[in-house]
C-alpha cells in the first residue's frame, strides 16, 4: 500500500522525538530512502529541541495570557458604563451625569475588542 508523503510528514516529529514505533520508524526511513526529494526537503526542518519547545510554549503562554487580559479590558470598558445603584427606591446609573465619560469607555472598549479580533485573526492566519 503507497504511503503519502504527507503521512511521513506527520509521523516525523514522533520519528525524530523517539516516540514512534519501531515499525513507524522503519516505514519512514523506507519512504525517504525511496523519495529523495522528500529526504532532501525533511533534511531542512529542524528538529524540536528541548530549547525550541520551551521557547515555542513560553511564547503560546505569553500570547494567550495577552489575549485574556485584552478581553476582559474589553469585558470591563462595555460592562462598566451600565453600573447601577438602587436610591431611595430608584435605580439610577453612575455615569448618567457624565456622557462625555461613557464615550470615552465605549471607545476604549471598542478598541480592546477590535484588538482582540485583530490578534485572533493573526494568530490563525500564522497557524497558531
Amino acid at each position: 500500500m503507497p504511503v503519502h508523503d504527507n503521512v511521513i510528514l506527520d509521523l516525523l516529529p514522533l520519528v525524530r522525538g523517539g516516540y514512534a514505533s519501531s515499525e513507524s520508524q522503519q516505514l519512514v526511513e523506507e519512504h525517504l530512502r525511496a523519495h529523495p526529494e522528500l529526504a532532501l526537503m525533511v533534511a531542512g526542518i529542524p528538529s524540536m529541541t528541548p530549547e525550541l519547545e520551551l521557547r515555542a510554549l513560553q511564547r503560546t503562554r505569553k500570547v494567550l495570557r495577552h489575549s485574556t487580559w485584552e478581553k476582559a479590558a474589553a469585558m470591563f470598558f462595555t460592562v462598566l458604563p451600565m453600573t447601577f445603584v438602587f436610591d431611595d427606591r430608584h435605580v439610577r446609573f453612575l455615569f448618567a451625569d457624565y456622557p462625555g465619560l461613557i464615550v470615552g469607555m465605549a471607545v476604549t472598549a471598542t478598541v480592546f475588542w477590535f484588538r482582540a479580533y485583530w490578534s485572533k485573526r493573526c494568530n490563525e492566519a500564522l497557524g497558531r
